[in-house]
C-alpha cells in the first residue's frame, strides 16, 4: 500500500519552513518537528504490515515483509545508497535480512533507532498479525525517520528493522556484533517495541526502559541519562503518563552487551495481560492509535534531544 503526503503533511511541513529562526529555542524547534507527526501514515503502515497472514521470522514467505518495509523507506525518501539489507543467518542456515536506513559509519557518530518486524502468535506459521507486536514499533521508526532524516541533526540517524527478535533477537544481535567489529560510534539504539496497547484507562503508563546493571555495567550513566531526557520530552511534548523501568526482552539487549548505551519505549501490554500479546488475536482492531501517535512524538523528540546534546 504506497503511503502519500496528506494536506496535514503539507501544512505541517510548510509550517515548519515559515516558523521564524530568530530566537528559537531548542523547545521550539523539537516542538516543530513533533508537529510533523502523521497518525494518518502510522495507521497506513500498521494496517499494511497487520495486512501480511504472519510475519514469523521462519516462515518462506518472510522475505515479502522485509521487501515491504524497504519499501516503506523508499516511500519516505531514502535513496537507494542509503538503504541496505544486511544479511544474518538463522538456525539452520536460513538467511534473513535487517533493513537498514542511513548511514552507520557516520564520523559524527549514530544514533540508532530499532523495531523488530517479525511477529509471533501461537500458530506462527499459519497466522501471526503482530499488529502492536511490533507493527507499531516498525510505523513509529519509519515515521520518525522521516521527519528527522531531513532535520540537520549534529550527529547521523540510523534506522533498523530487525528479524528475528522473537527467536533470540537474532538480527540485532548480528547487527551490534557488526556494529562493533566495524568501530560505529552508537551514541544511544533507541528500541520500539509494542507502542500502541489500548488499556482500559486513560492514564495507563507508557514505559521509558534504559540500562542498568546487565553485561555492560559501564552504560548505565549514558543510558540513564538518556532516559531522563525522554522524561522530559514526554513531559514538554506527550499527553503520556510515564513511568521508569529497567531494560528486558527486545532487541536492545545485544546492543548492551556489545557495549552501547541502550534505552526503549514499550506500552505495557504484556505487563497488563493484554489479550493480543503473541497471539492471532494482535489485530489492527486492537490498536490504540491515539497512543500510537503520542510514543511517536516522543520518538521524535527525544532523538532530536539526544542528538543535540551529543552534538
Amino acid at each position: 500500500m504506497p503511503l502519500r503526503l496528506t494536506r496535514r503533511d503539507t501544512i505541517a511541513g510548510a509550517l515548519a519552513c515559515l516558523a521564524p529562526r530568530v530566537g528559537r529555542t531548542e523547545g521550539d524547534r523539537i516542538a516543530e518537528l513533533v508537529a510533523q507527526v502523521s497518525p494518518e501514515r502510522l495507521r497506513a503502515t500498521v494496517v499494511a504490515l497487520a495486512g501480511f497472514p504472519t510475519r514469523y521470522t521462519l516462515h518462506p514467505d518472510f522475505p515479502q515483509v522485509t521487501a515491504r518495509v524497504a519499501q516503506g523507506f523508499r516511500e519516505i525518501g531514502v535513496a537507494p545508497g542509503g538503504l541496505a539489507l544486511l544479511p544474518f543467518t538463522m538456525e539452520g542456515g536460513l538467511l534473513r535480512h535487517n533493513v537498514v536506513a542511513g548511514s552507520p559509519a557516520d564520523p559524527r557518530g549514530v544514533i540508532v533507532v530499532g523495531a523488530h518486524m517479525d511477529s509471533l502468535s501461537e500458530t506462527p506459521m499459519r497466522l501471526a498479525p503482530g499488529a502492536n507486536d511490533n507493527a507499531t514499533g516498525v510505523a513509529a521508526m519509519i515515521e520518525a525517520h522521516r521527519i528527522l532524516a531531513g532535520a540537520a541533526l549534529p550527529c547521523g540517524l540510523v534506522s533498523v528493522a530487525f528479524a528475528g527478535e522473537e527467536q533470540g533477537y537474532r538480527g540485532s544481535a548480528a547487527l551490534a556484533a557488526m556494529a562493533r567489529s566495524k568501530g560505529w560510534r552508537v551514541r544511544l539504539m533507541l528500541n520500539l517495541d509494542m507502542l500502541g496497547h489500548s488499556h482500559p484507562g486513560p492514564d495507563a503508563p507508557f514505559w521509558i526502559e534504559a540500562d542498568e546493571g546487565n553485561a555492560r555495567p559501564e552504560n548505565d550513566a549514558a543510558a540513564q541519562a538518556a532516559g531522563d531526557v525522554a522524561a522530559r520530552m514526554a513531559a514538554a511534548h506527550t499527553r503520556l503518563t510515564i513511568a521508569r523501568s529497567d531494560i528486558w526482552g527486545s532487541d536492545y539487549m545485544p546492543f548492551e552487551a556489545a557495549g552501547f548505551p541502550v534505552i526503549g519505549f514499550y506500552d505495557g501490554a504484556a505487563v497488563d495481560g493484554a489479550p493480543g500479546y503473541h497471539s492471532t488475536a494482535d489485530t489492527v482492531d486492537r490498536i490504540d492509535f491515539d497512543r500510537l501517535t503520542e510514543a511517536t512524538r516522543l520518538t521524535v523528540a527525544t532523538v532530536a534531544a539526544v542528538a543535540h546534546q551529543a552534538g
